[in-house]
């Protein structure tokens, strides 16, 4: 703020001085060059036309008239030094509220742990949980969208939270009534269920694209654990994320030699200027976790796996 009496600065200065006793006492506190210290002060006196500090010995001490100044302006000084502590204050404390739009099976694989902790570990923070598998666009930076499809979000910060492998899979009630699907063909063929309106599917062999297949679809759900038991059940076939069928008897893997595009799902939010704290350590706390999970197989590469 600047006015007659200079940079408001200059006036804490001044006071600064007076309440360490000494120039050099005010400039190590302050981590400021004694000649800047000395020069800004000598400034404001002679925009105020006064004499504030006089030079005693080798100190300089206050006048009469830099004593009265002292007193009239030391409790405004230590209100600003509140107000500012209190600013830093906040800035360091996690609370406010937070809206978090994610796939159900998300939630129920080891987001729902990560968000418990969370909660426990900053309680004055405030969380929307919304289980869906439509995209919601961030619209404030208080918002986190976990998502597969980047679609739309080119202009939003998005970082990859793990990376799913996928296997076609069927149940032996299923292969029993309809025979075994040994080829390509034969698995284009089959009864589909789909979880979401992607229908042309590639196979990859040792990560190259050798297949593409276009589907119909017998049953979409938009969930993958009801996709799974529509599987388990003898509906169809599907393509499942392989942590997700791992240690699974019902389901029979099918044409194990191919695999789907492997998926990555991301962290998607708004820019990181001015970001809430808190969403960052939630961001943090989910990308922590994600690096951590353990799958008992290695069906997953690159660190991170799952769906």
């Amino acid at each position: 703020m600047n006015s007659i009496f200079g940079n408001i600065d200059d006036l804490y200065l001044f006071c600064q001085i007076i309440r360490d006793g000494s120039l050099l006492s005010a400039c190590k506190s302050l981590g400021l060059p004694a000649s800047t210290v000395s020069r800004r002060i000598s400034a404001m006196e002679k925009r105020l036309n006064v004499r504030l500090l006089e030079k005693r010995g080798r100190e300089l001490v206050a006048t009469e008239s830099g004593k009265r100044a002292y007193e009239q302006l030391i409790s405004s000084m230590e209100q600003l030094e509140s107000g500012i502590e209190q600013i830093l204050q906040d800035s360091n404390e996690v609370f406010g509220n937070l809206k978090v739009t994610m796939p159900n099976n998300f939630y129920h694989g080891f987001v729902g742990d990560v968000i418990s902790r969370f909660l426990e570990n900053y309680p004055k923070v405030k969380l929307e949980i919304i289980l869906s598998q439509e995209q919601q666009i961030p619209t404030t930076d208080r918002d986190l969208l976990m998502t597969f499809d980047l679609t739309g979000l080119e202009s939003f910060i998005a970082r990859p939270l793990f990376t799913a492998r996928h296997g076609f899979f069927a149940s032996q009630s299923y292969l029993e009534k309809h025979g075994e699907i040994a080829t390509v063909e034969a698995l284009k063929q089959a009864d589909w269920i789909a979880v979401d309106k992607v229908w042309n599917i590639n196979l990859y062999r040792e990560q190259n694209l050798e297949h593409t297949i276009a589907i119909r679809p017998k049953l979409v759900v938009n969930d993958i654990a009801a996709v799974i038991t529509a599987v388990e059940q003898g509906i169809g076939v599907s393509s499942l994320p392989l942590r997700h069928t791992f240690g699974n008897k019902k389901l029979v893997e099918i044409l194990p030699e191919y695999t789907r595009a492997d998926r990555t799902a991301y962290l998607v939010y708004r820019e990181r200027q001015h970001q809430p704290r808190a969403l960052t350590l939630l961001v943090d706390a989910l990308l922590t976790a994600a690096k951590t999970i353990k799958y008992g197989t290695d069906a997953y590469h690159g660190g991170t796996k799952g769906n």
